[in-house]
């Protein structure tokens, strides 16, 4: 769905990409040691909490 956004308006990716502290967009493959974490006995003691992976964008 993002990828037809950047297709229909390309400066969008730009426009994005500036709003985030890295500086870029993530990549499905940034988002493995979250679910991995999710799904182990690592967080066998979690009750709730909220993981933020944003590069940075809640910091500002």
């Amino acid at each position: 769905m993002v990828l037809k956004n950047f297709e229909d308006q390309p400066e969008l990716k730009e426009q994005w990409e500036s709003q985030n502290m890295l500086g870029r967009l993530s990549e499905p493959k940034e988002y493995r040691g979250a679910a991995l974490l999710c799904m182990s006995d690592a967080s066998s003691f979690m009750t709730g909490t909220n993981l933020v992976i944003d590069g940075g964008y809640t910091a500002w």
